[in-house]
């Protein structure tokens, strides 16, 4: 007995309900990238810290601005920094913001520096609601702020653990250039950082400003080369953000002339710590039993700072004697 395949019925669309169904997918899809932009509105005031993510409709770039001062001027307050040291960490700060946010925006991220000059030692905590601390070893430092050693980036992924990556910091190499060049190395991600740090006569942030644009996969050469063009007559973000234009909106629509672009998220910014009594009695705890009984035998009670927000923490002998016996 004999098939005749072409008589067979055909079990899926037909191509003429393919080909409509591509046109109707084509349609929606250019009716999408030349509507109207989306804009975050209302936007916060410019005593307020934020920061904002933009996306090209075609997914060729994207656009972040952080605004960060008066996170930055507590920070700087606490830590007691100089004119170069409140310069130096305020960079790092809105900085790190900026990172995470085009790495991982919904997850932590720190950077920790270890050189000899300059600041000496820092740490930049950017924690996942947004808010963040930062510490250093010398705030009156006098002269380069960065004087070489090694830039670490931790991540904290959900489900997958701590993550670093290292870069070498480069003698005078300004906080922009370290990290567009850790993006490029470390994420193969061509990024333009802008980082503008005002400072008033008591030497403390009255401004801070960063501004990030990034050349997605999907981006070409031309979509690259276009932007180059557009950076000159831009300006900066931190000049462009006014009272009656707190997000800088019509300076981001001059730096993506020629594009579609939206704001697609944006987070509060905030100074904070998540010090606590029990994470100092957490601390204790890891001590070798000798040196947690030295302790015990030596006060009555233990006075301890924290290097972030420099708040004073007293921990009693009789909460340091259940640790004793613990670790016996």
């Amino acid at each position: 007995m004999s098939h005749d395949d072409s008589a067979r019925t055909p079990t899926g669309p037909s191509e003429k309900v393919r080909s409509a169904a591509a046109l109707r997918y084509l349609a929606a899809r250019e009716a999408r990238r030349t509507a109207a932009p989306e804009r975050l509105l209302p936007a916060p005031p410019p005593d307020t810290d934020t920061l904002w993510r933009g996306l090209l409709r075609d997914g060729q770039m994207r656009v972040i601005v952080a605004r960060t001062t008066t996170a930055c001027r507590d920070i700087c307050e606490r830590l007691g920094t100089g004119p170069t040291a409140s310069r130096a960490i305020a960079e790092l700060f809105c900085g790190a913001q900026l990172l995470r946010a085009t790495i991982h925006p919904d997850e932590a991220l720190q950077l920790a520096g270890q050189q000899q000059g300059g600041i000496g030692s820092f740490v930049v905590d950017i924690f996942d609601d947004g808010s963040g601390r930062a510490t250093l070893r010398h705030p009156h430092v006098v002269g380069a702020a960065v004087a070489g050693g090694s830039l670490q980036v931790g991540r904290v992924r959900r489900g997958v653990g701590q993550y670093r990556s290292s870069v070498a910091m480069g003698h005078g190499e300004g906080v922009p250039a370290l990290l567009m060049r850790y993006l490029l190395d470390s994420e193969q991600l061509p990024s333009l950082i802008d980082i503008e740090v005002q400072l008033d006569d008591a030497g403390l942030p009255s401004l801070v400003v960063g501004s990030l644009v990034q050349l997605m996969p999907e981006g070409s050469h031309e979509d690259l080369a276009r932007l180059v063009g557009n950076v000159e007559h831009a300006g900066t973000a931190a000049a462009a953000m006014t009272t009656d234009d707190p997000d800088a909106i019509a300076w981001a629509e001059r730096l993506l002339a020629g594009f579609h672009w939206d704001q697609v998220a944006r987070q509060e910014v905030t100074f904070g710590c998540r010090c606590s009594a029990e994470r100092v009695i957490s601390m204790l705890a890891s001590l070798p039993p000798e040196d947690l009984r030295t302790l015990i035998e030596a006060t009555e009670q233990l006075e301890s700072t924290c290097d972030f927000c420099q708040t004073a923490w007293t921990t009693s002998v009789h909460q340091l004697l259940p640790l004793l016996e613990t670790s016996s």
